[in-house]
């Protein structure tokens, strides 16, 4: 018999990319209740100097829709507890988000994070031509340990005057498109996931249309 697993949650999307190119950023404004273990910064980055993640971080938002063909709604999932009334009727998946550190020594972190992961959201700083390599390298392996998932790839900081276009970015990484985010606005941040588990629900619905058109086949035999 095929093992069973159960799931606190429809889709866990895994938020991966380099080094301070807005992860943590992006699951904070989606989800304000978001757990994130991390340190200060020891030293200034590009001017600044806050804090980096070193464990990870963990959201959960509601994707909540009245019609399976609208965009619909990204919700904190404790916001969605106390308002459930409102969404009465709506289709709703739960979303976990968990971020995972971007410096490159942190693969040991990344690598016990991916278990049942379906879908991933890469987020690059398209502000900062520097990090392409790192960018390149945790693409590279993010690619070899999903394979052909569904993936997003966000040219976030769209918001700076030296931002390059998410065409650029995904020139930069020889990928087919970026979207380009700001990851400190909510719109902005619920379009870029929206569009990935739009990409998620439409491979789900091919490997359903696969294993229908598999069992007639057996049927048939």
């Amino acid at each position: 018999m095929p093992q069973i697993t159960l799931r606190p949650y429809d889709y866990k999307v895994y938020v991966t990319g380099p080094f301070q190119a807005g992860k943590t950023t992006l699951i904070h404004t989606l989800d304000p209740n978001a757990i994130s273990i991390e340190r200060e910064m020891r030293e200034e980055y590009r001017g600044e100097k806050g804090t980096t993640t070193t464990g990870f971080d963990l959201g959960r938002v509601m994707w909540v829709r009245k019609e399976p063909s609208h965009d619909g709604l990204i919700v904190p999932k404790a916001e969605y507890e106390q308002e459930r009334e409102e969404y009465k009727g709506w289709i709703a998946k739960e979303i976990e988000l968990r971020g995972v550190p971007g410096q490159l020594h942190f693969k040991f972190v990344r690598d016990t994070m991916r278990m049942n992961t379906d879908g991933v959201l890469m987020v690059v700083d398209s502000s900062d031509y520097a990090m392409i390599g790192d960018a390149s390298a945790i693409l590279a392996e993010t690619i070899a340990s999903f394979g052909n998932i569904p993936m997003e790839v966000i040219a976030n900081k769209q918001d700076r005057n030296d931002a390059a276009s998410p065409q650029e970015v995904a020139s930069w990484l020889g990928v087919e498109s970026a979207t380009g985010t700001c990851a400190k606005d909510h719109e902005s941040a619920k379009n870029a996931l929206i569009r990935l588990l739009k990409k998620l629900e439409a491979a789900q619905g091919a490997d359903e249309g696969v294993s229908t058109a598999a069992e007639a086949l057996s049927g048939d035999q």
